[in-house]
């Protein structure tokens, strides 16, 4: 990603304390001080642009320099951030969550955190009728680099206090929609409107008992294993330790391997998705891996976007996996732009937490993912790549692809109304197209839900972002393996 352009945003926040999320005080420390420490553990999460006049985020790539927690006596004390440069898609984020690290700090009354940036680069998709920062046509896609910017906000939970021993778990929220403006044909980011940067204690409601976050759908390759943790490595460089249980859980849709136990989890081989919870001790335990291949090829994820020609789409990128070496896909970052051509096409379906799930209509859901007539805007689908071609810096980043993978595309809209184990939705972002509201199924056994502990705790009126499998024709437009309630 292009970091030349760094961007600060200092967050001050005042309210109520921090409480303990397990463990006890060690001695007599209570805070303000002392020699002894306090694990904390920190991840991000977004509220989501759905669109600004017409000109709807795509992607929202942006990297993290550094965390700083700042305390009312003694020295700012760094999260270690593994990359250096911890890159995020806040368009992800409005459903997902990204770890950002764990640690020991000193015992002290923390009154404001330090976040920095990296600049920011927006995948949008213009519709507003007029160019934007004087390069992006109206009825294109395109990326546009952002200039930098800062904030400060108010409020819980700052002051923080951490004692010795505790165990503690924050979450950071960006608020895409609040930070972005789109006046006189200038798109800008915002960081000092209201309401942009907010902070909260873990864990959220809808949280796995025991743990203080949930990380989903991470899709890399297993680096290392032993009888008691698995590395994965993404794309972009982010590689995560997931302690292993006895008996994970093993989904596997392409039938790669029939044992479904950890044998199926092959260093330098696997690709995968998973799930994993994030400990109140800061470390992360595997909750399920989606087998995606036996071995690792060139294959690109992404949202996916009408070209106007048979057999061709477009695809702005969310995750990749680069077995060839091929310049192109190697030097390739979130939110950049990829012509698909499909040659012979196959068609499938990534059940990931659907699968061998009574309560998905499977048979049905293959069945209406079975050839190009069945693509849709907004869908998240993954192509194995047999050939790349182009740059971002030329704009001519082209694949061809014999392949095509439903995934869960990650969207945000508001709810019209619940029934049973279904949510009707509307004001879903202007490339899904969809004329009569949505509907949204959640899966028995499978769908997880965050602010909120289950569908019969949503009513009408609330905002929520999902992360779900989008069909054209279906009984329901989505089927949701997540669901979060905005803030």
């Amino acid at each position: 990603m292009n970091c030349n352009n760094s961007l600060g945003f200092l967050v001050l926040l005042s309210g109520a304390a921090l409480a303990a999320c397990s463990g006890a005080p060690n001695g007599s420390s209570t805070g303000g001080g002392g020699s002894q420490s306090a694990n904390l553990t920190v991840t991000m999460t977004s509220s989501p642009s759905v669109s600004v006049t017409n000109a709807s985020v795509l992607a929202a790539n942006v990297g993290i320099t550094g965390i700083t927690l700042n305390p009312v006596t003694g020295n700012p004390v760094p999260v270690t951030l593994t990359p250096a440069i911890h890159p995020v898609d806040l368009a992800r984020l409005q459903s997902d969550t990204v770890f950002l690290g764990s640690q020991s700090v000193p015992a002290n009354t923390y009154n404001s955190a330090t976040i920095t940036f990296g600049a920011p680069i927006l995948t949008i998709d213009n519709q507003s009728g007029s160019t934007i920062n004087g390069t992006c046509a109206t009825a294109t896609i395109c990326q546009l680099v952002l200039t930098a910017g800062s904030a400060q906000i108010l409020s819980a939970p700052f002051p923080l206090t951490l004692i010795g021993a505790q165990k503690a778990g924050l979450s950071f929220n960006l608020n895409l929609n609040n930070a972005l403006t789109l006046t006189g044909g200038t798109l800008a980011l915002n960081f000092s409107a209201a309401n942009v940067f907010t902070a909260h204690t873990l864990p959220r409601s809808g949280t796995p008992s025991g743990a203080l976050d949930l990380i989903e759908d991470f899709v890399g390759t297993v680096t290392a294993k032993t009888s008691s943790s698995i590395t994965i490595q993404s794309g972009n460089g982010i590689s995560l330790q997931l302690n292993l249980p006895a008996a994970p859980i093993i989904e596997d849709p392409r039938g790669l391997c029939a044992a479904l136990n950890a044998t199926c989890l092959v260093a330098n081989q696997t690709v995968v998705s998973v799930d994993a919870t994030v400990n109140t001790d800061g470390t992360l335990s595997l909750v399920s891996a989606d087998l995606l291949d036996a071995v690792p090829r060139d294959e690109l994820e992404g949202t996916l976007l009408s070209s106007g020609t048979a057999g061709k789409f477009l695809l702005v990128l969310s995750n990749k996996i680069v077995a060839s070496g091929n310049a192109t896909l190697a030097s390739a970052n979130t939110g950049d732009i990829f012509l698909v051509t499909l040659s012979s096409p196959t068609f499938s379906v990534d059940s990931d937490e659907f699968f061998n799930n009574a309560s998905f209509p499977a048979s049905t859901v293959n069945a209406q993912f079975a050839s190009e007539a069945a693509l849709v805007d907004g869908q998240d689908v993954m192509v194995h790549v047999t050939a790349a071609t182009g740059s971002a810096g030329a704009g001519n980043q082209d694949v061809t692809a014999d392949e095509v993978r439903l995934r869960f595309t990650s969207t945000t809209g508001t709810i019209v109304s619940v029934s049973g184990r279904a949510i009707t939705l509307n004001s879903l972002p202007p490339y899904i197209p969809f004329i009569t509201s949505p509907s949204a199924d959640t899966i028995q056994g499978a769908t997880n839900f965050d602010g909120v502990s289950d569908v019969n705790s949503l009513s009408a009126g609330n905002k929520v972002s999902i992360r779900a499998l989008l069909l054209r024709n279906s009984l329901f437009n989505f089927y949701a393996a997540k669901v979060r309630l905005q803030p």
